[in-house]
């Protein structure tokens, strides 16, 4: 197991409880789904587990270690990477040069001071270079490696999203929305990113709405309702409980 919550309680002040007493295990090199109505708690739920929001009851443990408490910073240090709704890109950066700071570990080595000191491109030595460029081609991105963040399609920009949250090494990733807004060339290429990844041994969490993608990539999907999670092993089932129906309708 790489991931446990064990009894996972958080509302917001004046607000019926918005996670509420939840038990979740991840298994290793596994992909898992987290469907939803809008302001159900999935994202809160991802809060939680990356360290931005504290249980106010309950434990998480990744590969048995208590993070409960751990800052953000330190929970991805020891190996869960995340994305977020909103694109978190640096603009004026390349593709490529956005891939080599996520693989910076050393926690001196911001970008900001990276590139106040003139020192980017000493710290992206070879190694650090093909490694990128590995990366980049995993991630359907070589022909736009060398343009700015900001100038290449949304669909693209949602790509070297994931290609960043991967490239810093984590074991579990946490991936919000990973196909909302995007076109049907871009989803099948994050289908087939995915899979990859789960045979590479990751194991991923995706929040998603889009029932095709998420019966095409799913071994086990979990479905959050009123503080509540249910989980379904295909989307057929999913598709035909009233509490979906009343969620989606």
């Amino acid at each position: 197991m790489i991931l446990n919550l064990k009894n996972i309680s958080f509302t917001f002040p004046g607000k019926n409880h918005l996670i509420n007493n939840i038990n979740l295990e991840l298994e290793e090199n596994n992909i898992y789904s987290l469907m939803g109505a809008n302001g159900s708690g999935k994202t809160t739920l991802f809060n939680i587990i990356s360290g931005f929001i504290k249980p106010q009851s309950g434990e998480i443990f990744f590969k048995d270690k208590n993070i409960t408490h751990f800052p953000p910073y330190k929970i991805n240090r020891t190996g869960i990477g995340r994305t977020f709704q909103d694109l978190r890109i640096i603009n004026k950066l390349s593709v490529k040069e956005n891939v080599i700071l996520s693989m910076q570990n050393n926690p001196e080595d911001n970008w900001y001071n990276a590139i106040l000191h003139g020192c980017f491109f000493d710290k992206a030595n070879k190694e650090l270079n093909n490694k990128a460029d590995e990366i980049i081609e995993q991630f359907f991105l070589e022909d736009v490696k060398n343009s700015f963040a900001g100038e290449i399609s949304y669909g693209q920009q949602k790509l070297l999203t994931l290609a960043a949250c991967v490239s810093n090494g984590a074991s579990l990733l946490l991936i919000d929305e990973a196909v909302a807004g995007v076109q049907p060339e871009y989803r099948n290429k994050l289908s087939l990113i995915l899979k990859n990844l789960k045979e590479q041994g990751k194991t991923i969490l995706v929040i998603e709405h889009n029932t095709d993608f998420i019966g095409d990539i799913s071994d086990k999907i979990f479905f959050l309702y009123e503080g509540k999670i249910s989980e379904f092993y295909n989307i057929d089932a999913l598709r035909n409980d009233k509490h979906v129906m009343e969620a989606y309708i």
